[in-house]
């Protein structure tokens, strides 16, 4: 089962070793690292590049009595161009780190896009392909009636669910979409956090086809990775009857 969203290891660590995550996206990537040893690995060997960047061009500091000769030797001029020299090295050092600063942005800017593009395409076609659809209902308190639908092809096993309306969940919380069986079992299909807005999209690949489930619900589990089976509070869900939704 695979929920894009929030998984396991999709957290921008190249930006969150440079700082550049605003503080809600920071908070979510610490709470996966505490929990998630492949990424807190990674994250070391991203801050040790980051550390050699910085020193990959090392000024040489010369012995004092070497240095006190030339500068009694030379003339003004002369002091002028080595002191020249110098700034010149400590600015080739910045530069230096710059230009590996850009790369990981640009890096990551890259990735970013392509994540986003492939998404958008997946979106597209699970929407082409849908041939059923439900409003989902709002359950918990503060929750409008309706805050969302939910678009599956009867005959696969992809489904886009779209979401609003949504409060943020308590710090170290997500939202966790469970799939229910006919026997009454629950299936994990994704956690996610809604964004500013209250907005949420998530992409479900549910294990069976989705005539072997009857209804969905959503509730609140601890982050960053959500529960093995439903813990909390159940704000929003929906059921459905595929006997009386013969294909035509």
């Amino acid at each position: 089962m695979t929920g894009r969203s929030l998984t396991d290891h999709d957290v921008d660590l190249e930006a969150y070793a440079l700082g550049l995550l605003d503080p809600e996206e920071a908070v979510v990537v610490a709470q996966h690292l505490e929990a998630c040893a492949l990424c807190r690995n990674e994250l070391h060997r991203i801050e040790e590049t980051l550390g050699w960047l910085g020193t990959a061009v090392r000024p040489v500091e010369p012995p004092p009595t070497l240095r006190n000769r030339v500068l009694v030797e030379a003339d003004p001029g002369d002091r002028r161009r080595w002191r020249l020299a110098w700034a010149w090295g400590g600015l080739a050092a910045a530069a230096l780190l710059l230009l590996g600063v850009l790369l990981l942005a640009v890096t990551r800017l890259e990735r970013r896009l392509d994540e986003f593009a492939s998404q958008q395409e997946r979106i597209a076609a699970v929407l082409a392909r849908a041939d059923w659809s439900t409003v989902v209902q709002g359950e918990g308190a503060g929750f409008p009636p309706e805050v969302g639908r939910i678009y599956v092809d009867r005959g696969g096993r992809d489904g886009l669910l779209v979401l609003g309306g949504l409060e943020r969940p308590e710090a170290g919380r997500v939202y966790q979409v469970w799939l229910l069986r006919a026997d009454g079992s629950r299936v994990d299909a994704g956690v996610f956090l809604p964004d500013r807005a209250g907005s949420a999209l998530l992409l479900i690949e549910a294990p069976d086809d989705w005539t072997r489930y009857r209804g969905m619900g959503i509730t609140v589990e601890p982050g960053p990775q959500g529960s093995t089976e439903p813990t909390g509070q159940r704000i929003a869900g929906c059921n459905w009857d595929w006997s009386a939704w013969a294909r035509s």
